[in-house]
């Protein structure tokens, strides 16, 4: 993995890794708080064999002679011989045993010297038998190394340095328990961020895709459960922005026979497919082009609720259960026109008991051949592709579909199940949209944040930023002339204004004077 990739795995995942470091850092202040503070006293004592000051060969024999006895030394220290004596005269409640895991013992490398270490709660303690235990271990060389000759000890044990009471714990090391308290925190953070991240299946980017050309990247919207369709948000809002790519993706996907009747719909359930559906036909009649929304979705349909169409209005299921031949006439009695928009929309109307039946029909060809003669662009909302066949029945008989997907919910095995049941039939995926993206996905993945500054009140916000002043913003000349255009326009009464506004997004619309 690259610098890069860990800096955006650190970013889409700051939340878990900082918990994971604070808690990390929290522990190991409660460990550090919790732990009994241990204070350590040290001694050093010298072995040496009496011999001759002048005898130079009798000294080099004894030194070697003491060295080899000092890697022994060492290591009986703190024997039972040594440590009985010591409990007995400090009067300690410890054995032997548990007073030997108190004391260390160590011999520099090619010297004659014993180091002596005592850990002790208590830092007078520790010193007392540090002490004790040096005065005491001459005492037992002697005794081991007299056994049964009844002459002087041909080895001496003499205290070098006394042991003193220490005026500071060595345990616990607060900085480093912290620090490493820290560490591991962080490094715990980038470990379940890295398991997470290998675990997900889910479809998360364009890589993900397999080759399937993405259309477009729509961010997570909070604002989007209460105002869905983006006549309802700015004009230069992300959302809007997102679906106008979409529009423009779809025109130059195929230059030479641009797709007419486009199928909108996704593998599950709740990922988005009918707000994008009319999104994407809001903005196609915003551009100019006539432009037809068929929510074919006749088992929950949610165009009529989105849009507040009356729940009897009639719409698709009654014109193809109808007997009657398809006439303008039919098809204006079930066509309806959204609030001021170029939109027409076709509701699914009564909910029927063969949704599927219905779609395959030879009725439904006839009126989508019918309607293409109308409309330069026909946008149709099915129904999810896993759950029911409705969407391949339909996509088996347009121009391209469109696969709407939720970013990090929708899992791999899912999409592509979706994408081939499309195939399967012969449908062409023309795209697909990757939905509810999270913000930091949307900046990371995808390199770029887009947005023109909005304005509330008197101030000039960035895209992204809370309806708060912000200090120190200069919006760029083109956008404050476009904010003031707008202001003006909102005291001008007359609804033809508003599309003149709609207009304005697509400059090759040419729109002319308007009387008052």
């Amino acid at each position: 993995m690259e610098l890069i990739a860990y800096w955006r795995l650190l970013v889409q995942n700051r939340i878990l890794v900082g918990l994971c470091t604070l808690l990390g850092f929290f522990a190991s202040v409660i460990i550090t708080a919790t732990t009994t503070p241990l204070y350590q006293s040290k001694a050093q004592l010298f072995v040496s064999t009496p011999a001759a000051a002048l005898d130079i060969s009798t000294l080099a024999t004894g030194g070697s002679f003491s060295q080899q006895r000092v890697k022994s030394y060492a290591q009986i220290i703190n024997s039972p011989m040594t440590l009985k004596p010591v409990i007995k005269n400090l009067e300690l409640s410890l054995t032997p045993e548990q007073l030997a895991q108190q004391i260390t013992s160590s011999a520099p490398l090619d010297t004659v010297l014993i180091d002596i270490t005592v850990t002790d709660a208590d830092p007078l303690l520790a010193a007392d038998i540090a002490n004790a235990v040096t005065d005491q271990f001459g005492k037992t060389v002697a005794a081991l190394e007299l056994r049964g000759m009844g002459s002087d000890s041909i080895v001496k044990v003499s205290t070098v340095q006394n042991a003193i009471a220490a005026t500071s714990p060595t345990s616990p090391k607060i900085p480093i328990n912290y620090a490493l308290g820290f560490l591991l925190g962080l490094g715990l953070g980038f470990g379940v961020a890295s398991l997470r991240r290998l675990l997900d299946n889910s479809v998360k980017n364009e890589d993900d895709l397999t080759g399937t050309p993405l259309l477009a990247a729509v961010g997570f919207d909070t604002m989007a459960d209460e105002k869905p369709l983006i006549t309802q948000i700015g004009r230069y809002a992300a959302r809007t922005e997102a679906f106008r790519t979409i529009r423009t993706n779809l025109q130059y996907l195929r230059p030479d026979s641009p797709p007419k009747v486009i199928v909108v719909t996704s593998a599950l359930p709740n990922e988005g497919k009918t707000t994008s559906a009319m999104n994407l036909a809001l903005s196609l009649s915003q551009a100019g082009s006539k432009t037809l929304l068929i929510e074919a979705d006749l088992r929950r349909p949610k165009v009529s609720i989105y849009m507040e169409f009356s729940a009897k209005a009639s719409g698709l299921t009654e014109i193809l259960a109808s007997s009657k031949s398809i006439t303008p006439l039919l098809l204006k009695k079930n066509i309806h026109r959204y609030d001021d928009s170029k939109l027409d929309v076709l509701p699914s109307g009564v909910v029927p008991p063969n949704p599927s039946e219905l779609l395959a029909s030879h009725r439904f060809d006839k009126l989508i051949t019918v309607l293409r003669k109308k409309y330069k662009y026909i946008i149709i909302d099915c129904p999810p592709l896993l759950p029911v066949t409705d969407a391949a029945i339909v996509s088996a008989r347009v121009d391209g579909s469109i696969l709407v997907i939720h970013a990090g919910v929708t899992k791999k095995p899912q999409f592509t199940g979706a994408r081939d049941a499309m195939l399967s039939v012969g449908s062409t995926v023309l795209g697909v949209i990757l939905n509810m993206i999270p913000e930091s996905s949307l900046e990371y993945e995808y390199g770029y944040r887009y947005g023109y500054p909005r304005y509330y009140g008197n101030h000039y916000l960035p895209y992204g930023s809370k309806k708060e002043a912000v200090t120190g913003y200069e919006p760029r000349a083109e956008d404050l002339s476009r904010i003031e255009r707008e202001d003006s326009f909102q005291h001008i009464k007359g609804k033809r204004f508003k599309e003149e506004l709609m207009k304005d997004a697509n400059p090759g619309v040419k729109s002319g004077k308007k009387k008052i």
